[in-house]
């Protein structure tokens, strides 16, 4: 075991020293010194310390090229490159498998917005994401966060016999992430966490990259995880937690409570104080029936955060491939850090049970509007009903009706306002309790 890590070790420090020759076309990680036209306050450290993390996890981690695993598919406009990060783990160095990808246009003269890429349980780096992000002229960086390698024929169709291997490198799986009788440190959503920040700091590094404009996407699992970073680093543009988010021990159902009742040590994690405090943009993406977290969690959150803004999808499903095909988050990037006309806006909230809701709608687009309503307390997966609302002059009134309540089964106890344009873009109204 010793003359395995010792050649290992040996691999990587020649792997490491022809860093400028494996470097991306077209960018390089030598350093972002030109000053971009926007700028705003950054910090090197973590804003938040709910849970210690060291400043180094702020400074660009070595990496190398792998380009047996390179992606070389004619419709990708651009490069992706498979390379190895530094992300060390219980002392021991350690390298992270990520996906980079470059837009083809992309130079230290054009410079291009960023995204960093956070798979979920049973995931990935996978580089069909990372070409969605490419082919709209993003530079993105998807990383694996579990110690493992992609298949070469693997996608985020393919379960995890099919989609991965081992990496040579260690590295904790999310079954130890709040584990009591271990050190924070060594269990997964540290390294998880770290990583991904990490990840961050390399893009920052980028001479391609316009470090003012770059954001944060996370699937599951990774949108725990982007929530959570969210917070510590405020280095993001922007961020977008599909499916889940934070609060998630408060709820009363879902799967990924019962992991947060097993491992209390884990609700470390859980707390929102630091991402309540960020002013990041954020798009919360949902399914309003989601048995992984419900949406009362999505809520919680929404409503603690100062720039949120939330999308309940009906009629969705839970995994990676329908979490990057839907439109919503690259409309809410290109709304902030490419001048995009964005999605519609929600000016006002719902109040009471009767009343209406102010929005903006950018020029050009249609859009149409509904209440949706459930019964029930949020101890399971709710079922909705859905009515269509009248859009007037950027106004839309609402009222719960009898009929709606006994189609609720008596009374309705939750109802939200969501808007659907021609694109199939949506967004809600954060979802309220009826006293």
């Amino acid at each position: 075991m010793a003359i395995k890590k010792f050649f290992k070790k040996c691999i990587v420090a020649v792997l490491l020293l022809t860093l400028a020759a494996t470097a991306p076309i077209g960018c390089s990680g030598q350093g972002n010194t030109k000053e971009p036209e926007e700028q705003r306050e950054m910090t090197n450290h973590a804003v938040y310390d709910g849970v210690a993390l060291p400043d180094s996890l702020w400074q660009a981690p070595q990496y190398y090229g792998d380009s047996a695993n390179d992606r070389t598919e004619s419709d990708i406009r651009g490069t992706i490159q498979a390379i190895y990060y530094r992300s060390d783990y219980i002392g021991e160095e350690s390298y992270a498998f990520a996906f980079l990808g470059i837009p083809e246009d992309a130079s230290e003269q054009n410079r291009k917005p960023a995204v960093l890429l956070i798979h979920g349980g049973g995931g990935t780096a996978y580089w069909q994401w990372v070409k969605e992000w490419v082919n709209r002229g993003y530079v993105a960086l998807a990383m694996d966060l579990e110690g493992h390698v992609p298949k070469p024929e693997g996608t985020s169709d393919n379960a995890p016999a099919d989609l991965y291997v081992d990496s040579q490198y260690n590295a904790p799986h999310n079954q130890n992430y709040g584990d009591a009788e271990l050190p924070i440190e060594q269990t997964w959503m540290y390294y998880a966490v770290s990583t991904a920040i990490l990840g961050n700091s390399l893009l920052h590094s980028l001479n391609c990259v316009d470090i003012y404009k770059i954001g944060v996407c996370g699937v599951s699992w990774g949108g725990v995880i982007t929530s959570i970073i969210s917070g510590y680093d405020d280095r993001f543009a922007f961020s977008i937690p599909i499916y889940c988010s934070l609060n998630i021990a408060s709820s009363k159902a879902g799967n990924l409570n019962s992991y947060y009742r097993s491992h209390p040590a884990a609700r470390v994690w859980d707390d929102d104080e630091g991402l309540s405090r960020v002013e990041t943009p954020i798009l919360f993406l949902a399914m309003n029936d989601d048995v992984s977290a419900l949406p009362d969690s999505i809520s919680y959150t929404v409503e603690r955060c100062k720039n949120a803004t939330v999308s309940f999808v009906r009629n969705w499903a839970h995994s990676h491939s329908h979490a990057f095909a839907r439109p919503e988050p690259y409309a809410f990037a290109d709304s902030i850090v490419k001048d995009g006309s964005g999605l519609v806006r929600v000016e006002s909230q719902p109040q009471g049970t009767s009343g209406a809701v102010l929005i903006t709608v950018p020029e050009g687009i249609q859009v149409k509007a509904y209440i949706a309503f459930t019964g029930g307390n949020m101890d399971k997966v709710p079922s909705w009903g859905h009515i269509r609302l009248t859009v007037e002059n950027g106004s839309v009134a609402y009222e719960i009706t009898d009929e709606m309540a006994q189609e609720a089964g008596g009374a309705v106890t939750w109802f939200y306002i969501w808007f659907v344009d021609q694109y199939d873009r949506v967004v809600s109204t954060q979802m309220m309790q009826v006293a």
